[in-house]
């Protein structure tokens, strides 16, 4: 029985002039440059952000380690065994805080949000349970300056109350603010987040809308 074979295939075969040709997908590294040279070039700029931001990190961390020791090396024994102890009091009712909250999250019979900021996630809570959980961007925290007027911005602790709402914002007591993603999904959202406020996809927002009203609670932990 005679197999039926392509008539492209039969010509790439019975034409010596495309003998020479190579398959693309064998091709190395200095071919896929060459077919996608803006797609390497993003690659690169991307790579290199990266890299950038890393470093600066590890700067900032190394500079406020060295001002650290410094301040610490002008103290006495006695001023910076009184330091330790305030920190680490200081420390403690932190963590205490925020088992306290967690505790009161799971107990409120009321429709509620919760926040973790160590997970990134919040999540539409009834006494404990969890009715949906949604990812969250957070802004930026601007600690104080000798230069800038401007207070210092953090990301909100402790419970908050929703004071008014929209499609687009979830306004809290204190000045923080529940935005909504612009772009479909929050990860290709890019624009910038204002400072102690955070950010939500659309499609959550949609989905909890009809169960958010003034005067919910919001917990952050």
């Amino acid at each position: 029985m005679e197999i039926f074979k392509p008539k492209q295939d039969l010509e790439t075969r019975r034409n010596p002039d495309r003998a020479t040709e190579g398959d693309r997908r064998r091709g190395g590294w200095r071919d896929f440059r060459r077919a996608y040279p803006g797609f390497v070039f993003v690659l690169g700029l991307g790579l290199g952000l990266m890299l950038a931001v890393d470093a600066w990190l590890v700067y900032k961390r190394v500079d406020y380690t060295s001002e650290v020791s410094s301040l610490r090396s002008r103290m006495t024994e006695a001023e910076r065994a009184r330091t330790d102890a305030i920190v680490q009091t200081e420390e403690n009712k932190l963590r205490l805080a925020i088992e306290l909250i967690k505790r009161q999250s799971k107990f409120d019979k009321k429709l509620h949000l919760n926040v973790s900021l160590d997970s990134a996630k919040m999540y539409l809570t009834r006494e404990g349970a969890v009715l949906r959980e949604m990812a969250v961007q957070f802004g930026p925290e601007t600690p104080p300056s000798a230069t800038d007027s401007a207070p210092p911005v953090a990301l909100p602790r402790g419970e908050r109350t929703v004071q008014d709402l929209s499609d687009s914002r979830i306004a809290l007591d204190g000045g923080a603010t529940i935005l909504v993603a612009g772009s479909k999904t929050l990860a290709s959202d890019s624009t910038s987040i204002p400072p102690g406020s955070l950010r939500i996809g659309s499609e959550d927002m949609k989905a909890i809308m009809p169960n958010l009203k003034a005067g919910m609670k919001v917990y952050f932990y």
